[in-house]
């Protein structure tokens, strides 16, 4: 199917510096207030406050059974986020203290939890088959060690509710389970079709400013700024429906192929972050290296070559 891309197009620049430097500039356009986060004119929350209870109690359909997977406060970094899989389809990348309420069909069901810090991005790692009631509601215990090690435990309501009263509903991340009509096999371009037609649409440009410091001839992302690459990460799964072209552009100190060279290993390494880290799926990223090819400042002064070290990811909207 032809992809059309509409007009509308967002850029988000990661100013990038490509050469060791001591200190990072502040981000704007970006508030972070709690749970709340705003780029521009769009703002999400990362999690709710929620009453379980009302959603527990709504009617499950016969054909359908409702899953909670919950996880206690270990308090790990974002490296043990963990990737919620339900038949090989991303629930979710569950944080530490949250849960998370999917409906799949009746039936048996692959399901696994895997850490985001093993960097495979593998959904079907560690899969394990249940046989699932209709109309039922099961309960699962995420338990993640301090090495990164996910594992599912299912437990009964008399466990569960307790646990669920602490925990405050993940709320910003997009979920590929969807049954619709259990008795009919869904294909993954119907399935991403659907994703696409519930998917909010950005509807004004956005530009974030960033930066992520490399050292010296380095393409490795440091865990240290991880957190500026949040931002994009979670705009792009707030509106599924986008695609990113990330472009890495250095100053002109060094010679053309070093700097080619340089700057496609750097976007590289924040494609792998991205995809690995955050669950972006590889298909939604593109990575051009420009090296000193396209500078937007003099390359004269230190201040000119500063703005020259850059990653731009400039993203777009689908219309398919």
């Amino acid at each position: 199917m032809k992809i059309l891309l509409k007009k509308n197009m967002f850029a988000i620049i990661l100013p990038m510096a490509l050469f060791g430097m001591s200190s990072c500039t502040m981000t704007s356009g970006i508030d972070n207030d709690g749970d709340s986060r705003r780029i521009d004119g769009v703002a999400w929350n990362n999690q709710v406050n929620t009453d379980v209870n009302s959603i527990l109690e709504t009617e499950v359909a016969a054909d359908k059974a409702r899953l909670v997977f919950m996880r206690k406060d270990d308090s790990y970094t974002e490296q043990t986020s963990t990737n919620i899989a339900i038949n090989n389809r991303f629930q979710t990348s569950l944080h530490a203290n949250n849960y998370t309420v999917v409906e799949s069909c009746a039936g048996t069901n692959q399901l696994s939890a895997h850490a985001t810090g093993f960097k495979n991005n593998d959904l079907s790692a560690d899969k394990k088959n249940y046989e699932l009631t209709g109309a039922q509601t099961y309960f699962f215990q995420v338990n993640v060690s301090e090495k990164g090690e996910s594992t599912l435990e299912q437990v009964g309501s008399d466990v569960a509710l307790p646990l669920l009263t602490n925990k405050r509903y993940q709320s910003h991340q997009i979920s590929r389970v969807i049954p619709n009509n259990c008795n009919t096999p869904i294909s993954i371009q119907q399935l991403d079709r659907v994703i696409v037609e519930q998917a909010p649409v950005l509807t004004e440009k956005v530009i974030i400013d960033l930066e992520v410091l490399f050292e010296t001839d380095k393409a490795i992302v440091r865990q240290d700024y991880y957190s500026k690459i949040v931002e994009l990460a979670e705009f792009m799964t707030q509106y599924p429906n986008t695609v990113a072209t990330i472009e890495g552009h250095t100053d002109n100190r060094g010679s053309d192929d070093y700097n080619q060279d340089l700057s496609q290993r750097r976007v590289d390494a924040v494609k792998e972050v991205l995809i690995s880290q955050f669950s972006i799926r590889d298909e939604r990223l593109t990575i051009i290296g420009y090296g000193a090819s396209k500078p937007r400042a003099s390359n004269d002064t230190v201040e000119g070559r500063q703005l020259n070290r850059r990653v731009v990811a400039v993203i777009e909207e689908l219309n398919r």
